[in-house]
């Protein structure tokens, strides 16, 4: 008997609902909260008067949420959108950011991201990093010692190239770019940076650099690796 009232009873529900024209809408629960892909403490460096940028689950629809940005654990006023970003990074804005994403069903807190800024000439754009353990996971082309040192593209230069390195720990590096004689011609980095994947762009007209072969060169404590770049204009 059950079995034959069941159907009859969804049926009426459901015609109900639709003689009522009403929608329902299906929310998800947000299940991570991520700060430009960092899934634990992520120091991020930016130079003083470059624009100011942190993105939560980047690439992600996060229309659903509600969203609250928090500076040093203070809610931060009007910051709700996927992005939290400032024309100018000054220092006023160096501090410990999350983010917290929530529904009617749950909210989810970020881990939190470290922000520095500092004056420099130069910007480094560290991709990940949290332990030695999870760079060498990932990257198969760590050289011994934790440090790797890639090839810059595009090569031969025109204008513009990218160069991309690896630590496997917090370490004070440098790199910079010598001419056959062994001048330098441009300081890339000298800071202490996080492990990690870092990439560092350099405009060749900024250096006055002309059409010859140059060498990039990245040290570290107890590291040194040298690669060649032919400029080409």
């Amino acid at each position: 008997m059950f079995r034959r009232i069941l159907p009859l009873v969804l049926l009426v529900l459901t015609a109900s609902t639709l003689m009522a024209g009403q929608v329902v809408r299906i929310i998800p629960a947000p299940r991570t909260a991520q700060v430009d892909g960092a899934t634990d403490l992520l120091i991020k460096r930016m130079p003083e008067g470059a624009p100011f940028l942190l993105t939560v689950n980047k690439d992600q629809d996060v229309s659903y949420f509600t969203i609250k940005w928090f500076k040093d654990g203070v809610e931060i006023p009007g910051a709700t959108s996927q992005e939290l970003a400032y024309p100018i990074a000054s220092a006023d804005l160096a501090g410990v950011y999350t983010v917290e994403l929530s529904s009617p069903c749950a909210s989810v807190m970020s881990k939190p991201m470290h922000v520095i800024v500092e004056e420099r000439g130069f910007q480094v754009n560290t991709e990940i990093t949290t332990s030695d353990d999870a760079v060498a996971g990932r990257l198969h082309e760590i050289a011994e010692g934790g440090y790797a040192l890639r090839e810059c593209q595009p090569n031969p230069v025109t204008d513009q190239a990218k160069i991309e390195f690896v630590t496997g720990a917090a370490a004070p590096v440098t790199l910079k770019v010598v001419d056959l004689n062994g001048n330098v011609v441009a300081t890339l980095v000298n800071d202490v940076l996080p492990a990690g994947e870092h990439s560092v762009s350099i405009n060749t007209r900024d250096h006055n650099m002309s059409n010859a072969l140059y060498y990039y060169v990245l040290t570290a404590p107890g590291y040194t690796a040298t690669k060649p770049m032919m400029l080409v204009k």
